[in-house]
């Protein structure tokens, strides 16, 4: 449970921290709830690979699962500060509309018509 609490608070982190920089949150966001994912499914894998199908029926399996659980956290919360560290290198975007400054026109260059004379 703490960590979809974790996930959901690092993700709007994640969509206030780009949206102040101006750049688009879906990338980041979808990239750490993909790695998010991706570790859960692994370590339930490990899980039942190492301990059997039997894992969570018994006390004694749950009490090794939760044993886990810090090695989660631990990947969420480096997880959200690789993101962070690409957030905090990507250029500043400063879209602003009071500042529109019109494209010059362009300069069209004399022909040289000496052969005429």
């Amino acid at each position: 449970m703490i960590d979809i609490i974790l996930v959901a608070i690092f993700c709007y982190q994640l969509y206030r921290m780009t949206r102040e920089r101006g750049i688009s949150p879906l990338p980041y966001i979808l990239n750490y709830l993909a790695a998010f994912f991706l570790m859960i499914f692994a370590l339930g894998f490990a899980l039942f690979s190492f301990y059997g199908p039997d894992i969570l029926k018994s006390e004694e399996g749950v009490k090794s699962a939760i044993m886990f659980e810090p090695f989660a956290i631990m990947f969420e919360v480096f997880l959200f500060i690789y993101f962070r560290k690409r957030i905090q290198k990507s250029p500043v975007s400063s879209n602003y509309d009071n500042d529109f400054n019109p494209p010059s026109p362009p300069t069209k260059e004399k022909k040289d018509l000496s052969y005429f004379r």
